[in-house]
């Protein structure tokens, strides 16, 4: 676990009924998230493969996981990606397990932008709520998300650290500029840490491709 400085965040609202650990904003995701860093010159292909999480806020559809990973995969249809994320629920005693897409929220981009549209259905939404603040793509990627709440004027946001490997690297030029992200742009007292360890991550089971919608001709 990293050593986190505590800062002070403005306009942050922590409700403590059902988004507790939550970070909440007022305002919307042009104006909440206009200082967040993103990568550029993003390289998508080298992003591709297993990540497991390290830390996070906590998030609604991952509420209590633990053993969290993601896996993205080139779609064998188009230019998206496959996302495959799960995560084992102690008190289930079982994984719980998504399939989703994520396109690039610019494909046009030149320099490429890491900024993703993330969903777990079967079309993105057109929301780019997936950023990669910084990665080096072999051993860790911080991202955040932001995703406004329908019928109010806020947002929450989301932070994960991820990691190649279950348990994160430990070199001080890595480890000094992760510690200077999370200290400008995210607020440690509301990280968690993702528990990773071998007793409690059994084998993770196989996920289900993402699926494929077949388009039928109308009807004579």
């Amino acid at each position: 676990m990293l050593r986190y400085s505590l800062l002070m965040v403005a306009m942050v609202i922590l409700s403590a009924s059902n988004t507790c650990g939550y970070i909440v904003k007022d305002g919307n995701c042009s104006v909440v998230s206009s200082s967040m860093p993103v990568v550029t010159n993003f390289e998508i292909e080298k992003y591709l493969g297993k990540w497991y999480e390290i830390e996070r806020y906590e998030q609604d559809f991952q509420r209590n996981l633990e053993c969290v990973t993601a896996e993205y995969t080139q779609s064998k249809l188009d230019e998206s990606l496959d996302v495959k994320s799960k995560g084992f629920l102690a008190s289930k005693d079982a994984y719980a397990s998504f399939a989703g897409i994520a396109v690039m929220s610019d494909p046009l981009s030149n320099p490429a932008v890491g900024k993703l549209n993330v969903t777990y259905g079967i079309k993105a939404n057109g929301i780019s709520n997936y950023w990669i603040v910084d990665t080096d793509y072999e051993k860790y990627a911080v991202v955040y998300s932001c995703t406004p709440i329908e019928d109010s004027e806020s947002v929450i946001e989301g932070y994960w650290l991820l990691s190649r490997t279950p348990a994160l690297t430990d070199e001080p030029q890595i480890m000094d500029k992760l510690q200077y992200l999370q200290s400008n742009y995210f607020v440690p007292s509301h990280v968690r840490p993702t528990n990773q360890s071998e007793s409690l991550c059994r084998k993770e089971p196989e996920i289900p491709p993402v699926p494929v919608v077949d388009v039928l001709p109308p009807l004579p």
